[in-house]
């Protein structure tokens, strides 16, 4: 019954090109007088070799003709493909083929290794070796004629879906169910027999089998398949072979944009503007009257496409509204579909008259579409019926009782209908987050607002132990560009910032960094259940074994030299030069500090303070020291340890003592001595300051003073809480991000603010913080190191231990509240809530090591506030 459509096609079309794919410089082509021709000749050997109705036959192999022909093969006669995904480890190859019973499995040369060793079945292989030779078989039956079409209710196709386990779950699709689906499909007119297929799904996933083989089959069109992703790649067979369409997901598609917008955005700025204008205008256009003009005024970029390009349609995941808009206004028609494998796959589509941004479009032909116990919203799990609608899962009568209840099956999505009829999802019911307080999160939707922050790549959010948590890979290009080496902090603080304005049980309470892509399927899908197990372990990624070419790299005379300098730093035994300094070896950015000294001292170079945030791996310090080497001769020396109180004794540049003026002068002295009087006016008489324990303040320095860090007025805070003896001995240490300016950076001098860049200038910052203290002054460090994004005192850094025990000086642990509800992240203009400032008992470093100076100093901080709670 499938191929009934196709031998029609054949009929009217027997010279037209049915499928080809490029081998080397050339096209492998298969008219479809050639298809049919083998299709017959595969189904009688088949027959011979005893595989009747009913039996199931595996095909395990990449795209190619073949994977068609044995595919259409056998179902010509009624027997079960079971298409297996290429990619599928040998453990799982085995699983699915005992589970699946397969009598025979067609097999390529790549995965001829995956198959079971026991496998007693006929193999058929596409290319030379073991077994009986597709290319032989063809030979044998050249003169075949194919045999009656089996009925509708015959089982098709066997299709496991991802996301294999021990267990199983085999989707059993009928001739009728694909056949009905193809035949729902062809009435939107989407191709016909001039058009040309590109194929770049993996044909064992039911949305490619049907949407890159029986579709376009049955209506004579022609498929061209392209085993490679790259972009070069598809837009030179894109233009060869004169595609028209391209069937993708979103993955493909959002790539696609960027590279568009990004080649943009290379432009000098007169074309960039222009461009934003005609994406505007286009917008609008098409907004108000549906008249899509993007062609026209996008005509270059359309032109890498080919002419006679028409036609993107996406499936296998939710396409992202943003690229969807972005692509229309360039002119492309992109549309959009829905479906599921226990649905052959596909339930709804756009139209090609009229699209909407972010919706899955109507039912198509003969499929109804339903929302199952709507909410108040009109928001429920989408049902579907039809002759589309799987026969069940393959011997498991309970799981298929549990999903198709009175004719329905019960997707799991999540959506809604508007009032046009055009549905809408909004999440998966088993990805759904529940927490404890009731409320409901759809990940998705969470996931693409956290995805706005440019250092992350990638996030997926789980239900953990403290509510709602997330596991990122950052997208360490753009930290890399940044010199931001603590990839963990810069992320958190980001996520944060941006979650502000979001009600708290759609915050983020865990965090993990990942090194490695998280796990997707074969569509871009993520594995979340694969995501929860790996967040539950460690983070980062797994130990994996070094290739040959690392191998080598480790045996590079720099690179040993830097093993033995990396050893003291990390509890990792072996070390690789793929490992991430901060995620593998856990290196933060004081220990990035004593890195680059040690290398300055073992290589006999100088490096600049910025060296530590240029590097994320291993490689990457082997690569950048030879860059250094290579500007003059390097010393011989062995490895020789460098101390914190060795770096902080050291002689300091010119550079870095101009970055601190120790006497401002009469002028900036009265300046300084007008600004505490103003703050000590506005945070008495309008934040009502309480100051408690100044007797614990010493008269004089040197000394440091540490309080918790809420918001940017803790410093003023503190200034208008002390005495103007002391707020003239005292210096703080601010971020470049608003000291660093050319003006404000003298103000900072005048004002005692050191500025410091916490990632590429932290070596200075200790140093000239060490020198300010030798001079006897007082410093105000903030151990947390930036302010606290939701109002609760956060993990202290070692930095303040450091400098404590190294030059031997006490610690006031300072409580500041009341600043946070003052002036909250993002807040401009201060409210007037009530601040206070308590000041504890001087903490001396004594025996304690760095740790333990930090832990008693937070430990003294948590108790003050706690007294005032």
């Amino acid at each position: 019954m499938i191929l009934t459509k196709i031998q029609e096609a054949a009929h009217h079309y027997p010279h037209n090109i049915a499928v080809q794919v490029k081998m080397g410089e050339r096209y492998q082509q298969y008219t479809y007088q050639d298809l049919i021709g083998q299709i017959t000749s595969v189904a009688r050997a088949l027959s011979e070799k005893g595989i009747s109705a009913g039996d199931r036959v595996a095909l395990l192999s990449e795209n190619r003709p073949e994977w068609m022909i044995a595919y259409l093969a056998v179902v010509s006669f009624g027997a079960v493909i079971v298409p297996l995904d290429a990619q599928l480890m040998e453990k799982e190859v085995a699983l699915l083929v005992a589970s699946s019973e397969a009598a025979a499995i067609f097999v390529s040369a790549a995965c001829r290794q995956k198959l079971p060793k026991n496998y007693s079945g006929t193999v058929i292989s596409f290319d030379p070796g073991e077994g009986h030779l597709f290319s032989e078989i063809l030979k044998t039956h050249s003169n075949s004629a194919l045999s009656s079409a089996p009925s509708e209710g015959v089982f098709a196709a066997l299709l496991y879906t991802s996301g294999t386990t021990g267990d199983p779950k085999g989707v059993m699709l009928s001739q009728g169910n694909l056949a009905s689906n193809a035949d729902s499909i062809n009435r939107l007119d989407l191709f016909s027999h001039r058009d040309n297929l590109l194929c770049l799904l993996p044909l064992h996933h039911t949305y490619a089998a049907m949407g890159c083989m029986l579709l376009p089959l049955s209506v004579g069109a022609t498929v061209t398949i392209l085993n490679s992703l790259k972009g070069p790649d598809i837009i030179s067979c894109m233009r060869e072979t004169g595609v028209t369409a391209l069937i993708g997901v979103p993955q493909l598609f959002a790539g696609l944009r960027r590279a568009i917008i990004d080649e943009m955005q290379r432009k000098p700025a007169v074309i960039r503007a222009l461009a934003t204008l005609f994406l505007r205008i286009n917008g609008l256009i098409r907004n108000a009257t549906g008249i899509n003009i993007g062609k026209s005024l996008f005509g270059t970029v359309h032109a890498k496409f080919g002419r006679g390009f028409r036609l993107f349609t996406s499936g296998g995941a939710r396409l992202d509204p943003e690229v969807y808009s972005d692509m229309a206004d360039l002119g492309f028609l992109i549309l959009e579909g829905y479906g599921l494998t226990e649905t052959s796959p596909v339930c709804t589509f756009n139209p090609l008259t009229k699209q909407k941004a972010g919706s899955i479009g109507v039912p198509i032909h003969n499929v109804e579409v339903r929302i199952a116990n709507p909410d108040e919203n009109g928001q429920g799990e989408l049902i579907v019926q039809g002759p589309n609608v799987m026969l069940g899962y393959y011997k498991k009568p309970q799981e298929t009782a549990e999903v198709l209840r009175n004719g329905w099956f019960q997707t799991g999505d999540l959506g809604y209908r508007d009032r046009e009829g055009y549905f809408f999802i909004t999440g998966r019911s088993k990805e759904m987050i529940v927490l404890p307080t009731g409320k409901k999160i759809f990940p998705e939707e969470l996931e693409k607002f956290y995805k706005q922050i440019p250092a992350v790549k990638e996030i997926c959010l789980i239900q953990g132990d403290r509510g709602l948590e997330a596991a990122v890979v950052p997208d360490f290009e753009y930290l890399r560009k940044k010199n931001l080496s603590n990839s963990r902090e810069t992320i958190a603080l980001e996520i944060e910032d941006l979650a502000k304005d979001l009600p708290p049980y759609k915050h983020i309470t865990g965090l993990k960094i990942f090194k490695d892509p998280l796990p997707v399927t074969r569509l871009g899908k993520l594995r979340r259940s694969m995501v929860k197990d790996l967040y539950q372990k460690d983070g980062g990624s797994a130990e994996t074994t070094a290739p040959e070419s690392d191998n080598d790299f480790q045996n590079d005379a720099v690179a040993k030299k830097l093993f033995l300098c990396l050893e003291p730093f990390s509890a990792k035994k072996k070390i690789m030069p793929g490992d991430n300094l901060e995620l593998d070896l856990g290196l933060d950015s004081l220990s990035r500090v004593e890195l680059v000294v040690n290398l300055e001292k073992s290589f006999g170079i100088n490096l600049p303070d910025s060296f530590g945030s240029e590097i994320f791996t291993v490689k990457d310090t082997v690569l950048k020291l030879k860059e250094h080497m290579s500007t003059g001769p390097a010393k011989t020396s062995a490895r020789t340890p460098v101390s914190w109180a060795e770096i902080l004794s050291q002689d300091l540049t010119e550079e870095i003592t101009t970055a601190v003026t120790l006497e401002p002068g009469p002028l900036w002295n009265a300046v300084r001595y007008a600004l505490r009087i103003v703050l000590t006016c506005i945070f008495r008489g309008y934040n009502r300051l309480s100051v408690r324990g100044k007797e614990n303040l010493p008269e004089q320095g040197p000394y440091i003073i540490a309080p918790n860090h809420l918001s940017l007025a803790d410093a003023p805070a503190v200034i208008a809480g002390i005495s103007w003896n002391l707020a003239s001995q005292t210096f703080f240490l601010g971020a470049t991000e608003y000291f660093g300016g050319p003006v404000s950076s003298r103000i900072a001098r005048a004002l005692h603010v050191i500025p410091v860049d916490m990632d590429a200038r932290l070596y200075g910052a200790m140093q000239l913080s060490a020198y300010v203290l030798r001079k006897n002054k007082i410093l105000c460090v903030f151990p947390e190191g930036s302010r606290s994004r939701d109002g609760s005192i956060k993990e202290f850094k070692k930095g303040v231990g450091i400098i404590a025990k190294e030059l031997k000086l006490p610690v006031v642990p300072v409580a500041i509240q009341g600043t946070y509800e003052m002036l909250p992240t993002g807040k401009k203009f201060p409210w007037p809530a009530r601040v206070t400032v308590t000041f504890g008992k001087p903490l001396y470093p004594g025996d304690l090591d760095y740790d333990g100076i930090v832990k008693a100093l937070y430990g003294d901080v948590v108790r003050m506030l706690g007294k005032d709670a």
